[in-house]
């Protein structure tokens, strides 16, 4: 967990350990009407769309820009 962590370096690893969790999933996690009201809108070809571009942007997560 990262509650309440402080070290910046860390936190940015738990995140790219996350993106790539995402990328080796076989399926988003309580994706269905009864845990999720909005499962329809989850898929996991867009999660895994979506973390790859996160993690091509990983050498710019430390930049602050417009």
């Amino acid at each position: 967990t990262v509650l309440n962590h402080d070290n910046y370096t860390e936190i940015l690893e738990v995140l790219e350990k996350t993106m790539q969790d995402v990328l080796k999933a076989k399926e988003v996690p309580a994706s269905n009407e009864k845990q999720c009201g909005w499962a329809a809108n989850h898929t996991l070809e867009g999660a895994k769309n979506l973390a790859h571009a996160f993690l091509d942007k990983r050498a710019e997560w430390s930049e602050v820009g417009v």
